[in-house]
């Protein structure tokens, strides 16, 4: 099997035996370094049968389905059709109606499909997707391939964890074993007669049927798909790296990896992103580093010895993984429900406290607060799918402060990062706006109004990040 088995689960218990793969793309999309496509050819091509990819456009106003959204999907799709059909690989697009699980009735799977394979994705709506399938559907193979993660998500640890602290050891031993090169796309000659009857998608077509929010929309100066993803790698490796430390919390330079969109919607893996980076590291370096030297905890983590290579190596392994175990083992990871013990009841005992400010979920969209710096980071992400990092945090605690409940902020909070950003809609959005206003993955803080024991962050700390006024003039400028 070209595909570590420990990436793989088997839901139903079945094993497939005959007939039409269909690899149902959801979070990977990607036509390469893609373990669930990788694993779904394999399949077929062991039973000499058909492979099918599919990807399904759930056609209302769900939360986060935005123009925007579609504005990156869509390209990407285009692209991977072509790639995909090189391959002799049909990528087929498919429209549901109605709400999922609401007024969705049980479907029925035809039977020419041997067997299902989807992505790993521990949110709400793939959760109750696979218990649907389970229990409507027990003779049908149904496969989910970790293709997201570094480590699978249900091997990196078998329970939620505290912290970074206490993930990031089990992390930095194990990983090397995940490292693995991908193997290669193959032909699908199998698809022959198929391919006869499946013309290429008509992709104004579909951009003119989807039902989505259409005042938010536009990816600014991002170009969505798998080779614009490769090029922004490219970038960060050989221009950003070596400043990524002190650069990446600059607000006003461009010294973040600008990755997270990419990643997010599975344009790039975050394993290739690492081989390529050690491929870098090793290239300037005098001494090779090792796959063991770049994960050794005296060397990387937090305040490793390896400088900006640990720097990002724990934003995109350790931080996203640790977010990926709390989605997975948290069901109630996008409310104030999931938060720790320590934190409700810190913010219930200031649940009383007199905030001096309240708005309402519309004043926060508009960017009408009293603070321009607020305003100012919310229209950053309006205007171009991406806020600063470093102001992610920034802005979630303030609309704890100024919400009229730790509730509605987080509600408030998870509303804006889902609708706005082009990383949204995944498990380090949902943490982050848990760790600000939730202290997930912190600990407890002396205690101040509003906030109790949650961490609290101020304009003045911001200003050691660079200058506020000309961050503030660069963003506020394009209400």
């Amino acid at each position: 099997m070209s595909v570590n088995p420990l990436r793989i689960k088997n839901h139903t218990g079945v094993s497939y035996r005959s007939g039409t793969v269909v690899y149902q793309m959801c979070r990977d999309i990607r036509a390469h370094d893609n373990d669930a496509l990788l694993f779904a050819q394999e399949l077929a091509k062991s039973a000499g049968a058909q492979l099918i990819v599919n990807y399904v456009i759930w056609n209302y106003k769900w939360q986060g389905a935005t123009r925007r959204f579609y504005d990156w999907v869509l390209p990407s799709l285009q692209e991977i059709e072509t790639e995909l059909r090189k391959h002799s690989i049909p990528l087929v697009v498919t429209f549901e109606e109605k709400r999922l699980f609401k007024d969705h009735p049980t479907t029925t799977i035809p039977p020419h499909i041997g067997a299902v394979v989807i992505d790993q994705l521990p949110l709400h709506f793939m959760r109750r997707w696979k218990e649907v399938f389970v229990r409507d559907h027990v003779t049908v193979p149904l496969y989910e391939v970790d293709a997201h993660n570094c480590i699978p998500v249900w091997h990196a640890s078998p329970k939620q964890e505290f912290a970074a602290h206490t993930m990031r050891g089990k992390i930095h031993r194990i990983f090397p074993d995940f490292l693995e090169n991908y193997s290669t796309l193959s032909m699908h000659h199998e698809n022959h007669e198929l391919l006869k009857s499946l013309a290429p998608l008509d992709w104004d077509d579909i951009k003119t049927k989807i039902s989505c929010r259409e005042d938010v929309a536009g990816t600014e100066t991002f170009i969505p798909g798998e080779r614009a993803a490769q090029k922004v790698l490219t970038d960060f490796l050989d221009h950003k790296l070596t400043q990524y430390e002190t650069a990446r919390d600059a607000i006003n330079e461009d010294g973040q990896s600008n990755l997270s969109p990419y990643i997010s919607h599975g344009n790039i893996s975050r394993r290739r992103i690492i081989l390529e980076l050690l491929k870098k590291i090793n290239s300037k370096e005098k001494d090779t580093i090792t796959v063991v030297d770049a994960f050794d905890a005296r060397k990387n983590g937090s305040n490793g010895t390896m400088g900006s290579v640990a720097a990002f190596i724990e934003e995109c392994v350790v931080r996203a993984e640790i977010s990926e175990n709390f989605c997975h083992y948290n069901s109630l990871y996008d409310s104030y429900d999931g938060f720790p013990i320590w934190a409700k009841e810190t913010l219930t005992k200031a649940s009383t406290d007199t905030r001096v400010h309240v708005y309402t979920r519309q004043e926060f969209e508009q960017a009408t607060t009293h603070d321009e710096l607020w305003n100012a980071a919310q229209m950053e992400m309006v205007k171009t799918g991406k806020m600063h990092g470093y102001m992610r945090m920034y802005w979630a605690k303030k609309i704890l402060e100024w919400s009229s409940s730790p509730q509605e902020a987080m509600r408030i909070a998870v509303y804006l990062n889902d609708t706005y950003e082009l990383d949204g809609r995944e498990p380090a959005g949902y943490v982050g706006c848990a760790w600000s206003i939730g202290g997930v993955h912190d600990r407890p803080w002396f205690g101040r109004p509003i906030f109790g024991a949650i961490r609290y962050m101020a304009e003045s700390g911001v200003a050691k990040r660079g200058k506020v006024g000309e961050y503030v003039k660069r963003w506020v400028s394009k209400i």
